[in-house]
Protein backbone atom coordinates (compact mmCIF):
# COMPACT_ATOMS: atom_id res chain seq x y z
CA UNK A 1 0.00 0.00 0.00
CA UNK A 2 1.69 3.34 -0.72
CA UNK A 3 2.57 5.71 1.71
CA UNK A 4 -0.50 8.07 1.23
CA UNK A 5 -3.07 5.04 1.61
CA UNK A 6 -1.32 4.01 4.74
CA UNK A 7 -1.38 7.60 6.62
CA UNK A 8 -4.82 8.47 5.34
CA UNK A 9 -6.27 4.48 6.38
CA UNK A 10 -4.32 5.44 9.81
CA UNK A 11 -6.16 8.17 10.56
CA UNK A 12 -9.78 7.12 10.62
CA UNK A 13 -10.36 8.74 13.92
CA UNK A 14 -8.87 11.63 12.58
CA UNK A 15 -10.64 14.31 10.07
CA UNK A 16 -9.64 13.78 6.40
CA UNK A 17 -7.94 17.30 5.64
CA UNK A 18 -9.48 19.07 2.61
CA UNK A 19 -6.66 19.36 0.05
CA UNK A 20 -5.17 22.75 -0.49
CA UNK A 21 -2.00 21.64 -2.54
CA UNK A 22 -1.35 18.20 -3.87
CA UNK A 23 0.97 16.25 -3.47
CA UNK A 24 2.36 17.08 -7.71
CA UNK A 25 2.05 20.93 -6.92
CA UNK A 26 4.28 20.97 -4.03
CA UNK A 27 6.58 19.33 -6.32
CA UNK A 28 6.84 21.63 -9.09
CA UNK A 29 6.64 24.53 -6.77
CA UNK A 30 9.56 22.84 -4.90
CA UNK A 31 11.75 22.59 -7.87
CA UNK A 32 10.59 26.00 -9.89
CA UNK A 33 12.30 27.29 -6.12
CA UNK A 34 15.33 25.39 -6.74
CA UNK A 35 15.92 26.38 -9.65
CA UNK A 36 15.30 30.26 -8.45
CA UNK A 37 17.88 29.97 -5.83
CA UNK A 38 20.42 28.09 -7.81
CA UNK A 39 19.95 31.34 -10.03
CA UNK A 40 20.33 33.84 -7.12
CA UNK A 41 23.34 31.90 -5.33
CA UNK A 42 25.38 31.26 -8.64
CA UNK A 43 27.46 28.96 -7.61
CA UNK A 44 27.93 29.82 -4.01
CA UNK A 45 27.70 27.32 -1.01
CA UNK A 46 24.75 27.56 1.31
CA UNK A 47 24.21 27.20 4.82
CA UNK A 48 20.60 25.40 4.72
CA UNK A 49 19.30 26.26 8.08
CA UNK A 50 15.50 24.41 8.95
CA UNK A 51 13.41 25.42 11.66
CA UNK A 52 12.37 22.16 13.64
CA UNK A 53 10.03 19.94 13.18
CA UNK A 54 7.71 21.46 10.15
CA UNK A 55 10.41 21.70 7.80
CA UNK A 56 12.08 18.57 7.91
CA UNK A 57 9.89 17.29 4.74
CA UNK A 58 10.57 20.61 3.08
CA UNK A 59 14.30 20.59 3.35
CA UNK A 60 14.69 17.16 2.20
CA UNK A 61 12.94 17.28 -1.03
CA UNK A 62 14.40 21.15 -1.17
CA UNK A 63 18.10 20.15 -0.67
CA UNK A 64 17.38 17.88 -3.98
CA UNK A 65 16.35 20.45 -6.27
CA UNK A 66 19.07 22.81 -5.39
CA UNK A 67 21.91 22.08 -7.49
CA UNK A 68 24.76 23.88 -5.52
CA UNK A 69 26.87 22.62 -3.09
CA UNK A 70 25.30 23.25 0.40
CA UNK A 71 25.42 22.03 4.13
CA UNK A 72 22.40 21.15 6.48
CA UNK A 73 21.64 22.23 10.18
CA UNK A 74 18.23 22.42 12.10
CA UNK A 75 17.21 25.49 14.29
CA UNK A 76 14.45 24.59 17.80
CA UNK A 77 12.52 27.16 18.34
CA UNK A 78 9.81 27.46 20.69
CA UNK A 79 7.35 30.24 21.47
CA UNK A 80 6.35 30.15 25.48
CA UNK A 81 3.05 31.01 27.05
CA UNK A 82 4.80 34.59 28.15
CA UNK A 83 5.64 34.78 24.31
CA UNK A 84 9.09 34.23 25.20
CA UNK A 85 10.85 32.99 22.10
CA UNK A 86 13.47 30.17 22.96
CA UNK A 87 16.12 29.03 19.67
CA UNK A 88 18.14 25.83 20.75
CA UNK A 89 21.04 25.48 18.21
CA UNK A 90 24.43 24.35 18.64
CA UNK A 91 25.81 24.73 15.65
CA UNK A 92 28.51 22.68 14.14
CA UNK A 93 29.05 24.98 11.22
CA UNK A 94 30.32 28.32 11.27
CA UNK A 95 28.55 30.64 9.74
CA UNK A 96 30.54 33.88 9.67
CA UNK A 97 30.65 34.79 5.89
CA UNK A 98 28.45 32.13 4.74
CA UNK A 99 25.25 32.73 2.45
CA UNK A 100 22.24 31.20 4.61
CA UNK A 101 19.10 29.93 3.62
CA UNK A 102 16.66 29.77 6.66
CA UNK A 103 13.67 27.53 6.01
CA UNK A 104 10.41 27.67 7.79
CA UNK A 105 6.99 25.84 7.43
CA UNK A 106 4.76 28.85 7.70
CA UNK A 107 5.54 32.61 8.22
CA UNK A 108 2.27 34.56 9.38
CA UNK A 109 2.87 37.53 11.48
CA UNK A 110 6.62 37.48 11.17
CA UNK A 111 7.35 38.26 14.81
CA UNK A 112 9.37 34.61 15.28
CA UNK A 113 11.24 35.22 11.93
CA UNK A 114 12.14 38.75 12.62
CA UNK A 115 13.58 37.60 16.13
CA UNK A 116 15.24 34.48 14.07
CA UNK A 117 16.82 36.35 11.71
CA UNK A 118 17.90 38.97 14.34
CA UNK A 119 19.82 36.72 16.14
CA UNK A 120 21.39 34.95 13.05
CA UNK A 121 22.22 38.26 11.98
CA UNK A 122 23.89 39.30 15.27
CA UNK A 123 25.32 35.98 16.57
CA UNK A 124 26.33 34.27 13.27
CA UNK A 125 27.44 37.27 10.86
CA UNK A 126 26.62 35.53 7.34
CA UNK A 127 27.63 37.10 4.58
CA UNK A 128 23.76 37.23 3.11
CA UNK A 129 20.38 35.32 4.91
CA UNK A 130 17.73 34.84 2.67
CA UNK A 131 14.39 33.33 3.99
CA UNK A 132 12.43 30.36 2.10
CA UNK A 133 9.11 29.46 3.42
CA UNK A 134 6.64 26.41 2.24
CA UNK A 135 3.68 28.57 3.20
CA UNK A 136 3.71 32.75 3.45
CA UNK A 137 0.48 34.37 5.04
CA UNK A 138 1.54 37.54 4.34
CA UNK A 139 -1.69 39.07 5.03
CA UNK A 140 -1.46 38.06 8.81
CA UNK A 141 1.88 40.09 9.22
CA UNK A 142 2.07 42.22 12.37
CA UNK A 143 5.46 43.03 11.55
CA UNK A 144 7.64 43.68 8.52
CA UNK A 145 9.17 40.31 7.28
CA UNK A 146 10.56 39.63 4.01
CA UNK A 147 10.05 35.72 2.51
CA UNK A 148 12.97 35.53 -0.57
CA UNK A 149 11.15 32.34 -1.49
CA UNK A 150 7.24 31.30 -0.64
CA UNK A 151 6.32 27.87 -2.57
CA UNK A 152 2.82 29.39 -1.98
CA UNK A 153 1.14 31.77 -0.32
CA UNK A 154 -2.11 31.43 1.79
CA UNK A 155 -4.39 33.91 2.92
CA UNK A 156 -7.44 31.99 3.67
CA UNK A 157 -8.81 30.51 7.09
CA UNK A 158 -8.26 27.32 8.35
CA UNK A 159 -4.96 25.58 9.74
CA UNK A 160 -2.95 23.96 7.54
CA UNK A 161 -1.34 20.44 7.49
CA UNK A 162 0.41 17.80 5.90
CA UNK A 163 3.40 17.65 3.79
CA UNK A 164 5.18 17.88 7.44
CA UNK A 165 3.02 20.38 9.37
CA UNK A 166 1.24 18.79 11.86
CA UNK A 167 -1.95 19.78 14.44
CA UNK A 168 -0.49 18.65 17.76
CA UNK A 169 1.57 15.59 16.13
CA UNK A 170 -0.87 14.46 14.15
CA UNK A 171 -1.04 14.93 10.09
CA UNK A 172 2.68 15.48 9.35
CA UNK A 173 3.15 12.38 6.77
CA UNK A 174 -0.17 13.19 4.68
CA UNK A 175 1.89 13.81 1.51
CA UNK A 176 -0.13 17.09 0.52
CA UNK A 177 -0.87 20.44 2.24
CA UNK A 178 -4.90 20.25 3.65
CA UNK A 179 -6.40 22.46 5.91
CA UNK A 180 -8.58 21.06 8.87
CA UNK A 181 -11.81 22.94 10.29
CA UNK A 182 -9.91 23.28 13.78
CA UNK A 183 -13.71 22.92 15.34
CA UNK A 184 -13.86 19.61 14.05
CA UNK A 185 -10.81 18.15 15.63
Amino acid sequence: MPRAQIELANMSEWVKPAVLFSEAAIQERIREIGRQITADFDGREIAMVGILKGTVVFMADLIRAVELPLTCDFLKVETTKDQRIDISFSPETDFRGRDVLLLQDVVDTGVTMNFIAGHIQEDWKPRSLRIAALIDREEQRKVDCAVDYACFKVNQDGFVVGYGLDSEEKYRGVPYLGTLDKRKT
